[in-house]
């Protein structure tokens, strides 16, 4: 009977605290019966362990507290709370035949500022009220719990009614809180996941079947982020750009990254929210690489750090879940590669930091299932559209000309000339010379020398002597050096039969560079000239 009547105050203290005061339960195992308990009003929330058991000697005790504290080191872990106070609180029918006073604490509060600290309080039935309420004033209780009267607790059949009901409503409260915390992760089904995975898979095997997708030409024409050509009203390559990959390695990380969190994301918010936010955030991402970045830009970098955005804000909504699920590793892998991006000069770290605000934000704007928050929607709705504004006007309004659009344009050029697209290479090389830029990723000296030598083959190429002439001698101009430059305007000189000034071109040649088609060229020439 007094076993009994101890289950009944035991389930009813629980039963208070889980649904008149919101204490979350952590862990239920009726048969001790014993509950973990978290305080989750509080920013770093408190654990409670309640148990009921009989004692007959101290010692029992003692052994117990041991494997408590034990215990207590796994569920601080498993709820990334590991600097929660835990107390343990113990219902016992009678107490222990012999003293134990020392091996209890008093109900009292926790020493003011302490972290990890752990106490066992014994409450034997006869001592109920007067233990539990120096706790419930502890613990913030809104009140002490509504036992039932000791007159109505004689009847055996009576307590049992009452211990089942309590312990059916507790498992019920618990069964409950599972099935919502699983079904938080499971709102959703990857199947755009899946599907923008395979679109970046099929859009990389046409950049390969139409040229490669290292090639600069081939990212621009398939719709890479470039700014001059945005500029020109080419605004769509900001949602293009997001498909394109440079590189297998790149589109097999990128896609490893929209793997793992697309899945969670899509799973999370539902189909129709993730896609609205990957292709927020990829818009965002584009926009910050328009301002911040000059050169070509491509990948769903912008839209997956979008995805760390949308976790984040899962995170802020629902702080707990989150940390006990993936919330370090995600945290880590973000400031990993935040970190990464400012100290590698060829990451855009503009793109991952733009999509990883316009992330938040879309997640902001649309919320999560279930929780929608007038308030906080139209706000996030208003904060983006004003970012995205200044974003737009200060990459339209931005200056052209710049270091890296030169080395693009160099870049191009040299591609056009290999695919023997001369003229476009002349284009390409006319908007290098027109750049009145600081000196940028390549020396100046070796660019415009460059761009000048190869214009004028450009112009070789097409039976431009003359403008092949003059570029070539500016080339000379800049590289007294030049052996290549002297031995093509040798080539100039031979065809317009100038053979002298032809041979005296290829000796300077040869006097920089000994070279086979330079010795094969003077022979020519000699055989052309009286004295050969």
């Amino acid at each position: 009977m007094e076993y009994l009547a101890a289950e009944v105050r035991f389930w009813e203290t629980v039963y208070h605290l889980i649904n008149e005061e919101k204490f979350q339960i952590v862990h239920l195992n009726e048969e001790g019966p014993v509950v973990w308990l978290e305080d989750t009003r509080e920013k770093n929330g408190s654990l409670l362990r309640l148990q009921l058991k009989s004692y007959d000697w101290s010692k029992q005790l003692r052994v117990d507290i041991k494997r408590v504290h034990e215990s207590a080191k796994t569920v601080r872990k498993k709820l990334k709370l590991k600097h929660a106070n835990v107390t343990n609180v113990i219902f016992a029918p009678l107490p222990p035949v012999d003293s134990y006073e020392d091996d209890v604490s008093k109900p009292l509060p926790f020493t003011a500022g302490g972290k990890k600290q752990m106490r066992t309080i014994l409450i034997p039935m006869k001592e109920l009220q007067e233990k539990l309420f120096p706790l419930a004033t502890e613990w913030k209780l809104h009140e002490m719990p509504s036992y039932t009267p000791d007159n109505q607790m004689e009847e055996e059949e009576h307590q049992t009614h009452i211990k089942n009901v309590l312990r059916n409503s507790v498992r019920r409260t618990y069964e409950k809180k599972n099935e919502e915390e699983r079904s938080i992760f499971m709102y959703g089904k990857p199947t755009l996941t899946f599907t923008l995975i395979s679109a970046v898979f099929i859009v990389f095997l046409m950049m390969e079947l139409q040229g490669s997708s290292m090639s600069t030409r081939t990212l621009i024409n398939m719709g890479a982020k470039f700014d001059p050509l945005i500029l020109d009203g080419e605004w769509w390559r900001f949602f293009s750009a997001m498909f394109l990959h440079i590189g297998f390695f790149h589109l097999f990380m990128n896609s490893l990254a929209l793997f793992f969190l697309g899945n969670a994301v899509e799973r999370i918010f539902g189909s129709y929210r993730f896609i609205f936010i990957y292709f927020t955030a990829g818009f965002f991402g584009s926009v910050a690489s328009f301002v911040f970045n000059d050169n070509i830009s491509a990948g769903a970098s912008g839209a997956i750090f979008g995805l760390f955005g949308a976790l984040l804000y899962f995170g802020l909504r629902n702080r707990r879940l989150f940390f006990r699920t993936f919330g370090m590793n995600v945290v880590v892998i973000l400031v990993i590669n935040l970190a990464f991006g400012f100290l590698v000069p060829m990451v855009d770290n503009g793109a991952h930091i733009g999509g990883l605000v316009g992330g938040f934000a879309a997640s902001a704007m649309v919320s999560l299932p279930g929780r929608s928050s007038f308030k906080i929607q139209t706000g996030a709705l208003l904060a983006a559209a004003a970012v995205g504004v200044v974003l737009v006007f200060a990459g339209y309004t931005q200056d052209p000309e710049s270091p890296q659009l030169q080395a693009v344009y160099y870049e191009l050029g040299r591609e056009a000339v290999e695919d023997e697209d001369m003229a476009d290479a002349i284009s390409y090389f006319e908007n290098v010379l027109e750049m009145n830029v600081e000196e940028g990723p390549i020396p100046e000296e070796t660019l415009r020398s460059n761009t000048y030598f190869l214009l004028a083959y450009a112009h070789l190429s097409m039976d431009g002597y003359e403008e092949a002439e003059g570029y070539l001698r500016e080339a000379l101009v800049i590289r007294p050096d030049f052996h290549e430059a002297y031995y093509n305007l040798a080539l100039i000189a031979y065809e317009r039969e100038n053979f002298n000034e032809a041979q005296e071109l290829v000796e300077r040649a040869l006097e920089l560079e000994n070279n086979s088609d330079y010795e094969d060229l003077r022979e020519e020439i000699l055989d052309k000239t009286p004295e050969g």
